[in-house]
């Protein structure tokens, strides 16, 4: 496989990271599930149907077999000098493969009993907006690895930025929340789901760091 100053990347480092490409796009439709289900509740109000929590776990189901076959080639790749850091990104995807689906049980909690509106509602979108491109820009910084190292640095620049957005609009989200004349069982179910969110946010921040080391080691 060649990368873009002309070197080539080994067959076996270049196998297990289309594996882990593979394993971020279920992350990311994991999250998409997430995001089409806040669209739902904050546009028309519909709750969370029990078709996509059984589906969101079915798709973490999948990929954590997606997981054990990277698991077991990384495992063989003793020679493999990123073999620690690509483990530590295959870890961060899981995470957030795991989270998204915590994420949507607490979500569909609170979609019969609470609809946002206002400033809350509008801090929800643009919170959603922020992390759906944050997302979509660790799949794309994976894809780079093994086609241009520098653009998938740059992917994981633009990672760190827009957590550190999130991270605002997150604390405004939970400030606004508490002001509220909501069920307090509502009110502490939704924390939940927006400080599992955030969190989500940090791993992908995490995933950044990991992704910028294998970038480092890809270019010597």
């Amino acid at each position: 496989m060649v990368l873009d100053n002309d070197r080539y990347m080994s067959s076996e480092l270049g196998n297990i990271t289309k594996m882990i490409e593979d394993h971020m796009r279920s992350a990311l439709s994991a999250n998409k599930m997430v995001r089409s289900a806040i669209i739902d509740w904050l546009q028309d109000g519909k709750n969370v149907a029990p078709e996509s929590l059984e589906k969101i776990t079915q798709l973490e189901e999948k990929a954590d077999e997606l997981k054990q076959a990277i698991l077991n080639e990384l495992s063989k790749a003793n020679s493999l000098m990123q073999r620690e850091d690509l483990l530590r990104l295959v870890n961060y995807n899981d995470k957030l493969l795991d989270g998204a689906e915590i994420a949507l049980y607490h979500l569909a909690a609170v979609t019969p009993s609470w609809t946002p509106d206002g400033e809350i509602k509008e801090k929800l979108n643009r919170f959603f907006e922020l992390f759906s491109d944050q997302i979509t820009e660790q799949r794309e910084a994976v894809r780079f690895l093994s086609l241009n190292i520098e653009e998938s640095m740059k992917k994981a620049d633009a990672i760190c930025r827009l957590e550190k957005q999130i991270d605002t609009i997150q604390r405004d989200i939970v400030s606004i929340l508490y002001a509220l004349d909501i069920k307090f069982s509502t009110l502490l179910r939704f924390r939940d789901f927006i400080n599992m969110m955030e969190e989500l946010s940090n791993f992908s921040e995490d995933a950044a760091n990991v992704i910028r080391a294998l970038s480092l080691t890809l270019n010597t």
